[in-house]
């Protein structure tokens, strides 16, 4: 049986795709995005260590490479850096494996019930333009002043991606690929496992991506406000204390985080998509 509904799964990608998609395989995006990425940030370095030489700006603007290096080593040697390292990344991980989870469970429900698809995707759009932020004083009165504001905040911001996504991606799924399954004898189980969610992969894996990016913007942005640990709560309280240097080393670790996270969700990406189109 599950060799059937892999058979039945191959016409679903095929059929979808462009005709000269199906004359051949399907190329994926190489590494030049990658090679791209790597070079605007050494031009960055680049521009600064230039522009703080040649004194276009003021230390009080941004500090030359060499002290934000010195305040960050400085920093590192300390159990405060990686205890707010380790905060950030525990929240946002929790929300984003939280946000993913939920956005697919919903985005499942929208696609078997469309009419409460229908109902409720205004308000997920609405919600999407909204700052989570808003509702953070409301959350530390039910909750309190600890990680949980952070978590559950950033896990709204990480579900509503997942979910439209999840749903679009579904909901384009041709309804001949469905009927196919159950000449075969498929159950609805074995129609979402092995049908309706590797057709929609390419949006559930574009969920992903967008999840994982709002859940860091939601721990970073919800950290800024009261929270008592975490990177956005140390950039706050450095920029209050004056000390730039460490602020933007600061800064940095958290575009790093960043760009670890967008690079390795890529990756996936990439990876998922290329077993895909070869099956």
């Amino acid at each position: 049986m599950t060799a059937r509904v892999r058979e039945a799964a191959r016409p679903a990608a095929d059929e979808t795709a462009p005709p000269a998609a199906r004359r051949r395989a399907v190329r994926l995006p190489g590494p030049a995005g990658a090679w791209s990425t790597a070079g605007l940030v050494v031009l960055a370095v680049v521009v600064w260590i230039a522009g703080s030489a040649a004194s276009l700006w003021s230390e009080a603007t941004l500090p030359e490479p060499g002290s934000v290096w010195t305040a960050f080593t400085a920093a590192v040697r300390t159990g405060r850096f990686w205890a707010d390292c380790g905060s950030t990344v525990l929240e946002v991980g929790v929300a984003f494996a939280g946000g993913a989870v939920l956005g697919l469970v919903v985005g499942v429900v929208f696609w078997k019930a469309p009419i409460a698809g229908k109902i409720f995707e205004p308000y997920l759009v609405s919600f999407y333009a909204v700052p989570m932020v808003l509702f953070y004083p409301v959350m530390i009165v039910i909750v309190g002043i600890n990680q949980w504001p952070v978590v559950i905040l950033s896990t709204a911001m990480a579900f509503i991606p997942m979910a439209l996504n999840t749903w679009v991606g579904l909901r384009g799924i041709r309804p001949v690929h469905l009927k196919l399954a159950r000449s075969l004898g498929c159950g609805r189980r074995q129609t979402l496992l092995h049908i309706a969610l590797p057709a929609a992969a390419p949006f559930l894996l574009a969920g992903l991506r967008l999840a994982g990016v709002y859940a860091l913007i939601g721990a970073i942005a919800m950290e800024f406000t009261t929270a008592s640990s975490g990177l956005g709560h140390r950039i706050r309280y450095l920029y209050e204390s004056f000390d730039n240097a460490t602020m933007v080393a600061y800064i940095l670790v958290v575009f790093v985080i960043s760009l670890a996270l967008t690079s390795s969700l890529a990756v996936l990406e990439r990876v998922l998509l290329k077993g895909r189109s070869g099956s």
